[in-house]
């Protein structure tokens, strides 16, 4: 590969081109107007070459520099970056007395992010109903746990003391703009598996479209089932690291995820979405030393980055060395753990007590990290 010259580089080669073909000149010489030239000449090649290096990493996707030429790869391929999208869901309203609630009234959670009730709804007295919702901006932010209070800011007359909740879905569907490297991890995916009519990799692909659900370059964040329940049918795990710590999403998520795909599938596949089952793995760790409260926050975040990166979809299809997001038989690695422990800043021994030994996983189930207790 081609080593573009450092300034001092160029600025040498032009003094000794100076010295080689105007006698009696020394560029290295100060003050002397060819020493300037010289100078002057090697900072613009300098900023050539530059553009250059910068055009010629536009060429690849693996390489484009910036989000302007890496969407160049993706129009080739008709794949656009995914959008910001608001948080959206029910409310459900309670009240002591009569209550009116108009369209376009306005929610707000305790840390100030505010909510617009697509619906109007009332009662005459005591009781409840359910309005939908959606994020008064665009972004992740919204994404609210069911049962999350929320003010009635403004739009409801009548009852003063009435009450707002999230209903048991929670507000879901909030996602930012998807970033440069998961936006690159698409098209890299698309460029090394064309679509083949309903393949495994077509339906990562197809999952990936969706606003919210991961993707990156070294793991997969979205597994595939084959034949999960006879000829035909496809079984599709999407997973939201960047809604939720697990990965886990919602079952309005997955219902996203579910009617994007439906209209993409070939005719004919029987196509399920489901978001995997969480088995809760808690961590017992003895004789940590040093035995500091830094060193234990340094442990949670290994063992956190630990079961993000190693954690997988177990099911029932085959094991294929280049098909990694298949959802095929696993377990999570007992071994993972200690060595994620041994990894943390400050540790120097210990001992994991608990799990005894390696998690095992039935199809459809996902290890996720639960409680870290030192003993």
């Amino acid at each position: 590969m081609y080593a573009v010259p450092s300034l001092g580089d160029l600025m040498a080669r032009a003094r000794k081109a100076f010295r080689a073909n105007l006698k009696g000149s020394d560029a290295w010489v100060w003050p002397n107007n060819v020493y300037v030239s010289a100078k002057v000449m090697a900072g613009m090649t300098f900023e050539v070459f530059g553009f250059a290096s910068y055009i010629s990493r536009q060429k690849f996707a693996v390489t484009a520099p910036d989000l302007e030429s890496l969407k160049l790869h993706g129009e080739e391929f008709g794949i656009s970056q995914n959008p910001a999208a608001p948080a959206r869901g029910k409310v459900i309203v309670t009240t002591a007395a009569a209550f009116v609630l108009a369209g376009g009234a306005v929610f707000r959670r305790a840390d100030g992010v505010e909510f617009i009730s697509k619906d109007a709804g009332s009662t005459t007295g005591a009781g409840s109903f359910t309005v939908r919702v959606e994020a008064s901006a665009d972004g992740k932010a919204g994404t609210t746990e069911a049962g999350t209070p929320l003010e009635i800011v403004s739009g409801g007359t009548g009852d003063p003391d009435a009450l707002a909740e999230v209903d048991s879905d929670g507000l879901a569907y909030g996602a930012d703009v998807e970033d440069i490297e998961s936006y690159r991890a698409r098209i890299l995916f698309r460029k090394r598996n064309p679509p083949h009519g309903g393949s495994a990799a077509d339906y990562v692909m197809w999952a990936g479209q969706v606003p919210g659900v991961s993707f990156y370059a070294d793991r997969p964040t979205v597994y595939v089932e084959r034949l999960w329940s006879g000829n035909g049918t496809v079984r599709v795990f999407p997973l939201m690291f960047d809604l939720y710590d697990n990965g886990i999403p919602s079952p309005s998520d997955v219902a996203r995820v579910r009617d994007h795909i439906e209209a993409l599938r070939p005719a004919g596949a029987r196509v399920a979405v489901a978001a995997p089952t969480a088995v809760v793995v808690d961590v017992v760790i003895s004789g940590l030393a040093p035995d500091r409260s830094d060193v234990r926050e340094a442990v949670r975040a290994e063992l956190r980055d630990v079961f993000r990166r190693r954690s997988r979809v177990a099911g029932t299809d085959s094991e294929i060395s280049n098909m990694p997001y298949l959802a095929y038989p696993a377990s999570f690695s007992r071994s993972w753990i200690w060595q994620s422990v041994a990894n943390a800043s400050g540790e120097e021994r210990h001992v994991i007590t608990s799990p005894s030994a390696d998690v095992a996983l039935d199809p459809g189930e996902m290890a996720v990290l639960g409680t870290v207790s030192f003993v």
